[in-house]
């Protein structure tokens, strides 16, 4: 009687281990740069992504630093950044409903421009 219940709460653990994402809630990947990127600031930078916007999305917005700079329409794509200037940067993209609201699911990498 025992092992069943280990048995159990192992396979529920791993259940409650997915991330609620993988549940059709949606989805962001930023492909492009890697988190932790050190970029040239001379050099041209592109944020390439992947997004299934689920149920409650629409689209999605590319941020940096916390400031939206890009309405992303596409589920697949890039976007050319404007200059950035030196220093550590945020770039997020984060899904949205049709009021351009955030529905709390995203993606934010570091980088470090130069």
């Amino acid at each position: 009687m025992k092992r069943t219940h280990i048995l159990v709460s192992i396979a529920l653990g791993s259940i409650l281990a997915i991330p609620s994402t993988s549940f059709g809630q949606g989805t962001v990947l930023i492909t492009s740069p890697v988190d932790g990127a050190t970029l040239d600031a001379m050099d041209e930078i592109r944020v390439a992504y992947e997004v299934d916007p689920g149920p409650r999305g629409d689209h999605s917005h590319l941020y940096v630093d916390n400031k939206e700079v890009a309405i992303l329409r596409e589920r697949k794509g890039s976007y050319l950044l404007e200059t950035l200037s030196s220093g550590e940067r945020s770039l997020c993209v984060k899904i949205v409903n049709k009021a351009h609201v955030p529905i709390g699911i995203g993606q934010c990498i570091q980088v470090t421009v130069k």
